[in-house]
C-alpha cells in the first residue's frame, strides 16, 4: 500500500507518460468545450484517482502533531518511593508518540491541486473535477452530511473557529489530545462511508452477544474497535471517519448517540439490539450501564498495564543483578512487590467486583427481554381469544353440526335416487 501521495501517483501509468500527464493536468474546463469525449475520459480518470487516494488516506488534512505521553521516563533513583497514584499514572501512558489517523472517507478540498503535483506539473483542472463530483452526488460537504446529527451538535460545542487563509479551521479538544478537524473544506465520499458503515454493522453483530452492555460504546472504544472494518488495517479510526460512519448508521436507524455528561465531553453510542431491528432511544438504564462498562474498561486497562509494569520491573531487577548493582536490584524488587501486592491486587479486586455488576446488568436486561416476550405473547393470545369469542364458538359448532347433518340427508336422497 502506498505510504505517500507521490508514491501513489508514481504507480499510475497515465501519469508516468508525459503526454498523457500533460493532457490530464491541463485546463479541463477548456477541454470540456474543445474535446468533450476527452473531457469525459479525464473526468472518469480523476474521479477514480481521487476516490482511490482518499481510500488510502492520502488526501486528508496534513499529519497531526504527535502528542507526547506523560510519565514515560523511568527515574530509577526514586522508583522505590512511588505511591499507588504514581504507579497508576505510569500505567496509563506508553513510550510511543500518538499521531491522529488520516481520514479514509473524506478529503480536504483546500490545497488539493498542490498535493497532486507530480514531476513538476500541477493539475489546473482538478477543482472543476471536484465540482462535477459534487454535482453528481459522489461527494458532499462534511458539514452538510453531518447536519442534524448528535455527533455534529456534540462537535459544535468544542469547535473554536480560527480564520486560516480564507477558511475556518475547527479545533476540537478530545481528552488529552487535540485534533484539527476541517469542517468547511472537507468533502465526504458517500459510497465509501456507506460501505464502511455496513462493514462496521457486520462486525458489531458478528461479535456482540446482543446483551445490554454489548451495544453501548464510547467514542474512543468505537474508534478502536471498528478501525479494522473501515481501515482494513490495524490502527485507530480518525475522529472525522468515526463521526461520518456513526452518522450513516444513525440514518439507517442502526445506531444512535447522545451526549451524556454535564461537561459535554463524552458521547454514548448505542446500537440496535438486533441487526434487523431499529435502535431505541437512549434510556436512563443505558446511561447507568454505560457508566459501569466504561469504568470496567478503564480498570481493565489499568490491570493490563500494571501486569506489564511488574514484568518490566522484574526484568530490570534481573539486569541489575547481572551488572552486580545490588542496591538498584533491591529497589526494583521492592517496587515490584509493592505493585503486585498493593496496587495490582486492589485493581484486580475492583475489576472482579465490577465484572459481577456487569453480569447482573446483563442478566437483568435478559430478564426484561423475557418478560417483554411473555407480555407480547399474552397480548397476542388475548387478541386471538377475543376474536374467537366474537365468532361465538358454540354457535359456529352448532351451525356446523346442522349443516353436516343437512349434507348427510342430501347425500342419502341422492344415493336413493341413484339406486332406482
Amino acid at each position: 500500500m502506498p505510504t505517500s501521495i507521490q508514491s501513489f501517483l508514481s504507480r499510475i501509468p497515465e501519469l508516468r507518460d508525459a503526454d498523457q500527464r500533460a493532457f490530464l493536468y491541463s485546463d479541463l474546463d477548456q477541454q470540456r468545450i474543445d474535446n468533450p469525449e476527452g473531457y469525459q475520459e479525464a473526468l472518469k480518470f480523476w474521479t477514480q484517482l481521487l476516490l482511490s487516494a482518499c481510500q488510502h488516506g492520502l488526501l486528508s488534512a496534513a499529519p497531526r502533531t504527535p502528542q507526547p505521553r506523560l510519565n514515560t521516563t523511568l527515574a530509577s533513583s526514586d522508583e522505590d518511593d512511588e505511591d499507588e497514584d504514581d504507579v497508576l499514572d505510569r500505567t496509563q501512558s506508553d513510550d510511543s508518540e500518538h499521531t491522529e489517523a488520516a481520514s479514509v472517507l473524506c478529503f480536504e478540498r483546500a490545497g488539493l491541486a498542490a498535493r497532486l503535483a507530480f514531476r513538476g506539473d500541477t493539475p489546473t483542472g482538478v477543482d472543476g473535477i471536484v465540482d462535477e463530483m459534487e454535482r453528481s452526488g459522489i461527494v458532499v460537504e462534511a458539514c452538510d452530511y453531518l447536519a442534524g446529527s448528535t455527533v455534529r451538535r456534540w462537535a459544535g460545542r468544542f469547535v473554536r473557529h480560527v480564520p486560516v487563509v480564507g477558511r475556518q479551521m475547527a479545533v476540537l479538544a478530545w481528552g488529552a489530545q487535540t485534533s484539527q478537524i476541517t469542517l468547511d473544506s472537507s468533502l465526504v465520499v458517500r459510497s465509501l462511508v456507506e460501505a464502511a458503515a455496513s462493514r462496521v454493522a457486520d462486525a458489531h453483530y458478528a461479535r456482540a452477544a446482543c446483551a445490554l452492555t454489548d451495544n453501548l460504546l464510547s467514542m474512543d472504544v468505537f474508534r478502536e474497535q471498528y478501525a479494522q472494518p473501515v481501515l482494513t488495517t490495524n490502527g485507530k479510526l480518525s475522529l472525522e471517519d468515526a463521526r461520518l460512519v456513526l452518522r450513516c448508521l444513525e440514518d439507517q436507524r442502526q445506531a444512535t448517540s447522545t451526549i451524556i455528561d454535564a461537561a459535554d465531553t463524552q458521547v454514548l453510542i448505542k446500537f440496535a439490539a438486533r441487526r434487523a431491528q431499529r435502535v431505541q432511544p437512549v434510556t436512563e438504564a443505558d446511561r447507568g450501564a454505560f457508566h459501569v462498562v466504561s469504568t470496567r474498561d478503564t480498570i481493565a486497562r489499568q490491570v493490563t498495564a500494571l501486569e506489564s509494569r511488574v514484568l518490566e520491573l522484574d526484568l530490570k531487577a534481573r539486569n541489575a543483578v547481572v551488572r552486580k548493582l545490588r542496591t538498584q536490584a533491591l529497589g526494583y524488587l521492592r517496587l515490584k512487590r509493592h505493585v503486585e501486592s498493593d496496587v495490582l491486587a486492589r485493581r484486580q479486586q475492583a475489576l472482579d467486583n465490577i465484572e459481577r455488576i456487569v453480569l447482573k446488568l446483563q442478566q437483568a436486561a435478559s430478564d426484561v427481554q423475557l418478560l417483554q416476550a411473555f407480555k407480547s405473547g399474552t397480548c397476542a393470545l388475548k387478541g386471538l381469544n377475543q376474536e374467537a369469542e366474537d365468532m361465538h364458538a358454540e354457535r359456529v359448532f352448532d351451525d356446523w353440526a346442522d349443516q353436516a347433518l343437512r349434507a348427510d340427508e342430501i347425500q342419502a336422497v341422492m344415493d336413493d335416487g341413484a339406486a332406482v
